[in-house]
């Protein structure tokens, strides 16, 4: 019955402690790609502040603000200091009461004569200053196609406060689109603000 289906995607309302202003963290990269991450990141902030509503600190900011508290050492990922740190000093030193974790689980393409196969994977959660999971989805877009690849997204993200190296290594990733559509899907159960 098309009703059930309408019914079930709706996200569900955001209650009155649900953060108000969230840091997305850098994202854990278990699949190797540098840009694949950026990229990543980059298209999940867009989708919170443009699509969702939300206030979200500028990456650049919260990037800054962890450089400044940590002392990160080339053997040591910055994800491995960020999760060993107490939730509430964390959300403290950002200026946040929710912190959007991310892991970029695949960023893979394979082009095979004409078909080609494109993979993304993510797995996303928030937590409050409390380290109390209010909201995770786990996404995984793996299609394929024969012929050319996608139109460059640059079009549906002409407002929004992408910095340009990142935007450029958006329009020049062939997985862009399919990462967008993954972020679209992930997001789609993401708390909603009630009407006051």
């Amino acid at each position: 019955f098309p009703y059930t289906t309408l019914f079930r995607s709706v996200a569900p309302q955001a209650g009155p402690d649900f953060p108000q202003r969230i840091a997305v963290l850098p994202m854990n990269n278990q699949a190797g790609d540098a840009d694949g991450a950026i990229i990543l990141r980059a298209l999940v902030k867009h989708k919170l502040e443009k699509d969702l509503g939300r206030q979200v600190q500028p990456l650049e900011e919260t990037d800054q603000i962890i450089r400044d508290r940590t002392t990160v050492g080339v053997e040591v990922p910055v994800q491995v200091t960020l999760a060993k740190q107490d939730p509430k000093v964390l959300t403290a030193w950002l200026g946040v009461d929710g912190i959007l974790h991310g892991e970029l689980l695949a960023f893979n393409r394979a082009q095979l004569s004409i078909y080609t196969r494109s993979q993304v994977k993510a797995h996303f959660w928030l937590t409050d200053k409390e380290n109390r999971k209010l909201w995770e989805s786990g996404q995984d877009s793996d299609s394929g196609s024969f012929g050319g690849g996608a139109a460059p997204i640059a079009t549906y993200l002409t407002d929004s406060a992408i910095a340009p190296e990142v935007m450029d290594k958006i329009n020049r990733s062939p997985l862009a689109n399919a990462t967008l559509a993954l972020v679209d899907t992930a997001f789609g159960t993401f708390p909603v603000r009630g009407i006051p």
